[in-house]
């Protein structure tokens, strides 16, 4: 008889178990947070920006980061970007990035154009619209920026 109830006892525990880990993993979206320097992650989304703009402008910069959250794989920046000696100060530069298989990518840079909508919360909406999978939270919705 003890030896079913130990047996009984033994199974309920692993299926506790593997009930625990299952729906905490499906159930444990990563929160959305701003990498601190010296954060690999931090890194690697700065590289993706810098090397979108190595293709679109060759110019090399490094980035003064004024707004950064990444979660589940996408990351939003507002970036204020220089040459590396800090001499030469660029227009500031904002994007929503994706981590692919080869690093963080570029998928969205709002026009800086004098006419371009404001970003600000109609404007994450939209993009929420174009790739829905990206979390709310990466967004500074607080923010109006022109």
């Amino acid at each position: 008889m003890s030896i079913r109830r130990n047996a009984g006892i033994f199974w309920g525990a692993v299926l506790l178990a593997v009930l625990v880990v299952f729906c905490g993993t499906v159930s444990a979206a990563e929160k959305p947070y701003t990498p601190q320097p010296g954060n690999p992650v931090r890194k690697s989304v700065l590289d993706g920006l810098r090397n979108w703009v190595w293709e679109n402008h060759e110019v090399r910069v490094v980035f003064v980061v004024r707004y950064l959250k990444v979660a589940e794989g996408w990351a939003w920046a507002e970036t204020a970007p220089q040459s590396p000696d800090g001499a030469e100060k660029y227009e500031g530069l904002m994007a929503l990035l994706r981590r692919t298989g080869e690093g963080w990518k570029v998928m969205h840079v709002p026009s800086g154009e004098e006419d371009a909508p404001p970003v600000d919360g109609t404007y994450f909406e939209m993009l929420l619209e174009e790739a829905p999978g990206i979390p709310r939270g990466i967004f500074p919705w607080e923010r109006k920026v022109n």
